[in-house]
């Protein structure tokens, strides 16, 4: 009696690995309840500290006509997934890698063309998550050929945006 006992198990096993979904299929979008939609409000500003605010004004005090200073810029906005990776379980994981994260500015020209990308780091930067996803942010900006510049907090901001747009005009 044991015996059938382990034999039903294993067919069961057997047919429930074979009826499984062969195809991967991309995560779908569910609808928000009341609930969910009255989970949010409105932030106070953009930014997050007073150093990024302090900066922004920087920025746009030296900023000559024709570009444009993007703030909280998603790295999925200004970097997609190579068109030539066609597993779309890899290309949904390299996805997840930058859909949420982002970086501080991104200065355009008036064609919406990525110049470079800024990151402020601050006092926050200094730990060992932190580090690795900025080294991460640093070698994908590098292999898609964009620059992405750093400045740290405390730095002079004024003079830091002077050379900035300085270099871009160069480019």
């Amino acid at each position: 009696m044991e015996i059938i006992g382990i034999i039903c198990v294993a067919v069961l096993l057997l047919l429930g690995f074979l009826w499984r979904p062969t195809k991967w299929q991309d995560p779908k979008s569910t609808q928000a309840d009341a609930d969910a939609l009255q989970a949010y409000e409105a932030r106070e500003s953009l930014f997050v500290n007073r150093s990024e605010l302090v900066l922004f004004a920087a920025l746009t005090r030296h900023k000559p006509d024709g570009f444009h200073i993007m703030v909280k810029v998603r790295l999925e906005d200004i970097l997609s997934v190579r068109r030539d990776i066609k597993d779309k379980r890899l290309r949904w994981q390299y996805r997840g890698r930058v859909k949420s994260r982002h970086v501080d500015y991104v200065i355009c020209d008036g064609a919406g063309a990525v110049l470079c990308a800024l990151e402020l780091d601050g006092t926050s930067h200094r730990n060992g998550e932190a580090e690795m996803v900025d080294g991460f942010k640093d070698a994908i900006f590098k292999n898609a050929g964009l620059r992405l510049l750093r400045i740290h907090t405390g730095a002079n901001f004024d003079e830091f945006a002077q050379k900035l747009w300085q270099r871009i005009r160069k480019y």
